[in-house]
């Protein structure tokens, strides 16, 4: 048997729950569940439908359609709303439709981010057709009025770290601007830890991605307000969603990670008790200053903040960026605010605070001696 593991190099993943570096770890009884899962053969749309059933029953929703991720859950909601139950537009969608007059979607140019894919990408991927409302630092409520129109497929909302926080319109007025055009209202909320709120202030189809909160496998999941809707969702596993079909075994541990959640099962394995130690130590380091951040959308989630003083401690945090990421072990930090000197360091996806404690000795070691 090949083993890849020996063939390539572990690393410490102080980022987050990252697509680049495998999103996240799963549990025994979910493993165990995948193993099920490809041990058997299935009727495959069965599979589907009772694993989504499945879940709306956990989650208290109306019915959910299992995706292979996140952004292909944007791509198959896009195509479902386009296509409904046309089995010729189905199978026709990427080469005809241009021939679609209603097929906009409404999005806040704020909340056209790149996730590590753009969003934009998904939406059109899927017959979209995105229209920006209002401007990367602002959209008020007149912007987003003003891009309604008769061919209005839907509006998208995105909860994100990646999106522009200020100056964009809050959920609840969404939601209030897309019930009175009656346009369904698509939120992709793909790493939120509250499986419940999006769905219940009046979002009509909620994605989330099954690997990150939930640590489940790759794979996705489709709040759907509608049985029609869902079931128009997944008749696209034979349009475009042929492409990012989901194998059974990842159905089997996304339903079992999603009994986890529901039961409380889910924990950190460094806590942020170790998180505030870590952050006390880091502060002893001449040139290094820390303190502990919440997430930029406002989720519960709270990382190490870490502020490089080039003149003292002797690299940017540029620099250290490269250098943990040459460690042994690697490192892979957060680092969108490095031009700002700062890195941030994410507990949630360390297996035990041994790596933070190599994380620790690793920034001691690279500070350059007077």
């Amino acid at each position: 048997m090949v083993k890849l593991s020996s063939k390539i190099s572990a690393v410490i993943n102080a980022s987050g729950r990252m697509t680049k570096l495998g999103v996240s770890t799963q549990s025994d009884k979910v493993q165990e569940a995948m193993i099920q899962g490809s041990s058997q053969y299935y009727l495959i749309d069965d599979l589907y439908e009772v694993a989504g059933q499945e879940i709306a029953k956990i989650l208290e929703v109306e019915d959910v359609v299992v995706t292979s991720s996140a952004s292909a859950g944007i791509s198959l909601s896009i195509a479902g709303l386009i296509c409904k139950d046309d089995d010729y537009l189905k199978v026709r969608l990427p080469r005809i439709k241009e021939t679609i007059a209603k097929r906009e979607v409404v999005i806040m140019k704020g909340h056209n981010v790149d996730f590590g894919a753009p969003i934009e990408t998904m939406i059109e991927l899927g017959g979209g057709k995105v229209v920006e409302a209002g401007w990367a630092n602002g959209t008020y409520e007149a912007d987003m009025r003003g891009c309604i129109n008769e061919n209005t497929l839907a509006i998208m909302y995105v909860k994100s770290s990646h999106c522009v926080q200020k100056n964009m319109l809050s959920f609840e007025k969404v939601v209030e601007i897309a019930n009175e055009y009656k346009i369904p209202l698509v939120a992709d909320v793909a790493a939120e830890t509250d499986f419940k709120k999006f769905y219940d202030q009046g979002a009509d189809i909620v994605i989330y991605s099954g690997s990150k909160a939930l640590l489940g496998p790759t794979s996705g999941l489709v709040q759907c307000r509608s049985k029609e809707v869902a079931g128009y969702i997944r008749k696209q596993l034979y349009g475009i969603g042929r492409a990012m079909k989901i194998g059974k075994e990842n159905v089997f541990g996304l339903v079992e990670a999603v009994y986890e959640y529901k039961n409380g099962q889910t924990t950190m394995n460094v806590t942020y008790e170790d998180l505030d130690n870590f952050i006390a130590n880091v502060n002893e380091i001449d040139g290094l200053s820390a303190e502990k951040s919440q997430d930029e959308s406002g989720r519960e989630i709270y990382r190490a903040k870490v502020k490089f003083d080039q003149q003292l401690y002797g690299h940017t945090a540029l620099e250290m960026i490269e250098i943990l990421a040459n460690s042994q072990p690697a490192v892979y930090v957060r680092m969108h605010e490095a031009n700002l000197g700062h890195l941030y360091f994410d507990p949630r996806p360390l297996s035990g605070i041994e790596q933070l404690n190599v994380i620790l000795e690793l920034l001691k070691r690279n500070r350059k001696n007077d």
